[in-house]
């Protein structure tokens, strides 16, 4: 096989998989789709690597901006209750409800890093 079909016949292979792994296939699922379609396991274990990689790139840049939303929230929230502390108006529902979804959008970036 010329090296340009080989890239060809990688290119729509890896196309494919990167379909599927959108779809939210599991990693096995692709695999065993793969294999269907080509007998070389090393271009299937590289492949998968590959999408493995760019998920977890992905789902670290969302856990990144739910990370920093969720920071942001905390900090506003601070800030809002130490001036109505100040103030001497309530801030119970500030603090409360602003904490809560920092603290929920903490995790949930937590969780898209982590895994």
């Amino acid at each position: 096989m010329s090296q340009e079909i080989k890239d060809d016949h990688w290119e729509n292979l890896y196309v494919f998989a990167k379909h599927l792994a959108d779809a939210n296939k599991s990693f096995v699922e692709i695999e065993k789709q793969l294999k269907s379609k080509t007998d070389d396991s090393i271009m299937v274990a590289e492949m998968l690597t590959q999408i493995k990689k760019v998920r977890h790139a992905v789902k670290t840049k969302n856990g990144l901006v739910k990370l920093a939303f969720g920071a942001m929230f905390l900090l506003l929230g601070f800030i809002i209750t130490v001036f109505n502390f100040h103030a001497n108006q309530s801030f119970t529902m500030v603090m409360y409800s602003f904490t809560t979804i920092g603290l929920l959008l903490l995790f949930w970036g937590l969780y898209d890093i982590i895994g």
